[in-house]
Order: C-alpha cells, then structure tokens, then sequence
C-alpha cells in the first residue's frame, strides 16, 4: 500500500511540476520574446553580411561535398531521383535545424549566465528565447530550400504537407535529448564537449549528404539512426517521392513528446543548483 500511495505522490508532483511550466512559461512569453529580438538585432545588425550568415554553414558545407563529389575525390551514394547539390542542399539545412535545436537550452543558458544570478525571471523563458530565435533563422533557412526546388525545377507536389510535420519532430527529438543532457552539461563542460563530438560523428552515419549505404556496416548504422527514416522522409515530401516511414515519425514524435515534458521538469528542477554552480 505505501508503495502505491508513493507512486500516486510522485505522479501527482510530475503533474503539477508540468502545470507550473505551463504557467511560467505563458507568464514568461513577453520576455522570452524580447530576449530573442534583442540576440537577434544584435547579431545581425553588427554584421556586414547580415542574414547571409544564416545561410553560410549551409552553403559552405554543400560546396565542399559537391567539389568532392564532382572531382571524383569522394564516391557519394546519393539518390540519383534528383540532382546531387539539391540533396545536399536539403540534407544539410535540415541537418543544421537539427544541430541548433539540440544545443537550445545550453546556448540559452550559457547567454544569459550574467542574468541569472542577479535577476529572478522564470528560466522558462530561456528556452522560449531559444526557440524563438531558431525559428527566425529557420524560415531563412526553408528560403534557401525554396530556392533549390526552383532552381531544379522540382515540384513537391502534395507530399509537401507532410514536411512541416516531419520537420516538426524531427525539432522535437532534437530538443528533447537537448533537455536531458543540458543540465550536467552546464556544470561539467565535457559533457558538452563530448555531445558535440558525438552529434559531428552522427551526421556521416544519418543521410545528409550521401543515402543509405546498400550493404555493410554503414548501411547497420545508418538503420539504427532514427534521423534516417526522418530525413529521408523529410527529403521525400519535398522531392515528390514516397514517403517510407511516416508510421514510424509519428511514433517518434509521441516518445519524443513525452521526453520532452521530462526533460522539461529536469530542466526546471535542476536550474537553482546550476545558478548556484556557474555563479560562484
């Protein structure tokens, strides 16, 4: 009997830990807004360039496979349904929404370390901030995307629909491991470190700038990457081919949710522990 009434306590905590998120973040939205419009004027206004550099990474990254690729330096697999530099166009944005989703909550934490000791404000809102500013850089980014189906003339056709909601998870999965690692990775830095160097190794086993391997130990790597299934749908909705894995991206999404609502609370529980660590 204790047992049970323990676990009913716990559940109704969790419950409850969701409600006050829910409220503070609501409460929050003004400022979270505000510090996202300020990151963002401040990043683009000191620039020459401007929102060039939204694109840069992206273009940067395509260029180098596409030299490799063209030079015959490097055998890219790469699906031959559509032209190789909209593959990799399109496999590396969505590979940079994925980076920066995940690195959210410890990028929003690490700066606002002057705030954080000085003024109480719902931590919430640094999330919200985060998120704010990924989703500005986000639809310059689908600009560019726009811009390659243009160019090539490729026609999404219906299967369109189905990007936003395959983007959709694929920013919630992201987030949600965010979530999870962010809090150690604040008071240890090698966390970070070794996430960053993990998610770099990650990207050659995930279909960014070549397909799926047809035989080998890749091709088993690839297999066992979720991203896998979400990027070559995702590829797919834009390219006018068939979707695989939509089963699949919306079982994701439903874990990925759920993940996410705890990785929320852990965020939250943890915050005045790491205030405490990173301001003495």
């Amino acid at each position: 009997m204790k047992t049970v009434v323990y676990t009913s306590d716990k559940k109704t905590h969790f419950f409850q830990e969701l409600k006050a998120i829910y409220q503070d973040t609501k409460s929050s939205n003004f400022l979270a807004y505000q510090m996202a419009k300020r990151d963002l004027q401040s990043q683009y206004r000191q620039s020459f360039l401007g929102f060039f550099w939204a694109f840069m990474p992206i273009i940067t990254n395509s260029l180098v496979w596409i030299f490799l690729s063209s030079s015959g330096t490097v055998n890219v697999n790469a699906d031959q349904s559509i032209p190789y530099i909209a593959f990799v166009v399109i496999g590396t944005t969505l590979w940079s929404i994925f980076n920066e989703t995940l690195f959210i909550p410890i990028t929003s934490v690490n700066g606002a370390r002057g705030l954080l000791s000085k003024i109480n404000f719902p931590k919430e809102a640094l999330i919200m901030s985060g998120i704010y500013k990924m989703t500005f850089n986000l639809i310059l980014k689908l600009i560019l995307i726009a811009g390659i189906l243009v160019i090539y003339g490729i026609n999404p056709g219906t299967g369109i629909l189905y990007f936003p909601i395959i983007l959709a998870v694929i920013m919630m999965f992201s987030l949600s491991l965010g979530l999870l690692f962010t809090p150690i990775g604040l008071i240890y830095t090698d966390i970070n470190k070794i996430v960053s160097t993990g998610v770099s190794f990650m990207m050659y086993i995930t279909p960014v700038v070549y397909a799926v391997p047809k035989q080998g130990l890749f091709k088993k790597l690839f297999e066992l990457n979720p991203l896998t299934f979400l990027f070559n749908d995702a590829r797919s909705s834009l390219t006018n081919m068939q979707l695989e894995n939509i089963t699949f991206s919306l079982v994701l999404a439903g874990i990925s949710f759920i993940v996410m609502l705890v990785g929320m609370v852990i965020f939250r529980k943890s915050m005045p522990i790491i205030i405490e660590k990173i301001g003495g």
